[in-house]
């Protein structure tokens, strides 16, 4: 029985794959054609918004990619192995549990002239920014959280905790602990996860709508300006600035690849010299900064709420969108893991390594396409091509650590692989499941192009509004939106943590 269904369900699961993942051929395909076009480039390069634009994109993405990556070298120098390190770690779901949005709403309330601080120190107001530094810094401590996570995820921690301990006692610093074994151990990894950073940062829409820099604003939000009107040079100019982030990204990918491969000629550094230790300050107040800043930014959005409230429907509408597309992601990934390809699908990768531009440009034509634009049901599709990547992402490294033990006394008891897949393997993968739902809907709860385009503006979610309100209106309206939108996702984590620990409770063998 198990040899009849495993061809259907394979099909089942490439099928399912390929009509979220279907957007990337006309998203390559609509770039192509204004490449070709001398007088599109022509027409790009007289705008005299472009130099200042990509000027304020190269520094808020650098400020963004090297800011978080320091940040979460320092927590890990000064904090693993121990048990503040593991402390740190249990909080971190909470963290990447707050939105972009709602974090970037609780900067702009708190440093914005007329903001928290500014009606504390009225000589604090802020100069004009028209190099997003402020939008780089403010990623950076956001995309750190993320960063630490793909960290604790990938450590070998027994291993590697060792070494380290054994370095440390012939009396070398932990900076030297870092740069000989920890960094070479997590280097792959890093690699992908930073590029997963630059990547978003470069195609950041709703939060540099809300942090600015204005006029001229950054390369993604002048793309997504050209691209909503309804003239063809300025959709094809929006075209060519997607190609342009495109490059950049190779560009600093190569540049990131080749400084790695020309650090990594000077490991191991055989002098002996061991520095005189010294306490890492730095990397301990980063291990604070970053709890702090959930803190702080939940705290500004409840005092500047006050009362206000926001509409039932867009609350309601946000809450059906992440949970329809969390278990419809969690089905298909687990069709794929088990009846999928056991290597390769590269691609299914790629929506967390290119810019979102292009991809919902290519989801919008495909709409429009099959007639789906504006419809509740293009708005969910749209939100799954970003869900499931990062729900595999966390599901795939625990379906990989399955015990294959357990698989083969099963086939030794005759059962064929439907069941082994039912009563076997999904049970030990409740945890991870649970944990990928969490991630799923906080990153459904953060999409804004994708509901916006897809859903024609008829689709009102907690983010779209709160991108809306931020460029003008009520203080405590925009605080009650971030706010909402925090706590939706903070809810989900709450009850997937405790839903984990009473499923642990019941089954011995995920304690």
């Amino acid at each position: 029985m198990a040899a009849s269904l495993r061809h259907p369900l394979s099909w089942l699961a490439w099928a399912l794959m390929a009509a979220v993942y279907l957007p990337l051929l006309p998203a390559f395909a609509l770039l192509l054609p204004p490449v070709f076009s001398l007088e599109n480039w022509r027409a790009l390069a007289a705008d005299p918004q472009l130099p200042q634009s990509l000027i304020a994109t190269l520094v808020s993405t650098l400020i963004a990619a090297v800011g978080a990556l320091l940040l979460a070298l320092a927590v890990v120098a000064a904090l693993w192995p121990g048990r503040r390190w593991r402390r740190l770690c249990n909080h971190l779901p909470w963290l990447l549990a707050i939105p972009h949005v709602a974090f970037a709403v609780s900067v702009l309330l708190m440093f914005a002239e007329g903001g928290e601080l500014y009606r504390v120190c009225s000589f604090c107001s802020p100069v004009m920014d028209r190099y997003g530094i402020g939008l780089g810094v403010t990623l950076a401590v956001k995309e750190s959280a993320f960063v630490v996570w793909a960290i604790y995820a990938s450590l070998p921690e027994k291993a590697l905790a060792q070494k380290v301990t054994l370095l440390r006692t012939l009396g070398y610093s932990r900076w030297q602990a870092l740069r000989w074994l920890i960094l070479p151990a997590i280097a792959p990894a890093l690699g992908a996860v930073m590029l997963a950073v630059i990547a978003w940062t470069l195609s950041a829409v709703d939060v540099a709508l809300i942090l600015g820099p204005g006029n001229p604003p950054t390369l993604a939000v002048l793309a997504w300006q050209w691209l909503s009107q309804g003239d063809a040079q300025q959709q094809a100019k929006g075209m060519l600035v997607c190609v342009i982030l495109l490059v950049l990204l190779e560009l600093i990918a190569v540049a990131l690849f080749i400084g790695w491969q020309r650090w990594r000629r000077t490991i191991p550094d055989i002098s002996g010299k061991r520095p005189t230790p010294r306490p890492l300050r730095v990397g301990r107040a980063c291990g604070l900064l970053l709890p702090l800043a959930g803190i702080v930014s939940v705290a500004i959005l409840v005092l500047t709420a006050g009362n206000a409230s926001v509409s039932r429907e867009t609350a309601g509408e946000s809450l059906t969108l992440g949970l329809s597309s969390a278990v419809l992601a969690l089905g298909i990934i687990l069709l794929w893991l088990e009846w999928g390809p056991q290597r390769g699908g590269f691609w299914v990768w790629l929506p967390l390594a290119l810019p979102a531009l292009p991809l919902v440009a290519g989801q919008y034509q495909l709409a429009l396409l099959l007639q789906l634009d504006g419809q509740w049901i293009a708005v969910l599709w749209g939100h799954l091509l970003w869900v499931l990547p990062w729900m595999l992402l966390v599901m795939q490294p625990a379906w990989r650590r399955l015990d294959p033990r357990l698989i083969l006394i099963a086939r030794t008891l005759g059962w064929g692989s439907l069941k082994i897949f039912w009563l076997v393997k999904c049970p030990q993968m409740i945890r991870p499941a649970l944990t990928a739902f969490a991630v799923g809907f906080s990153v459904s709860m953060a999409q804004y192009l994708p509901t916006l385009w897809l859903g024609s503006g008829r689709f009102a979610t907690l983010t779209t509004d709160a991108v809306a309100l931020s460029s003008g209106g009520s203080s405590a309206v925009l605080a009650a939106q971030a706010l909402w939108q925090l706590l939706l996702p903070m809810l989900v984590f709450a009850a997937c943590i405790l839903l984990s620990r009473l499923v642990g409770r019941f089954r011995q063998g995920l304690r």
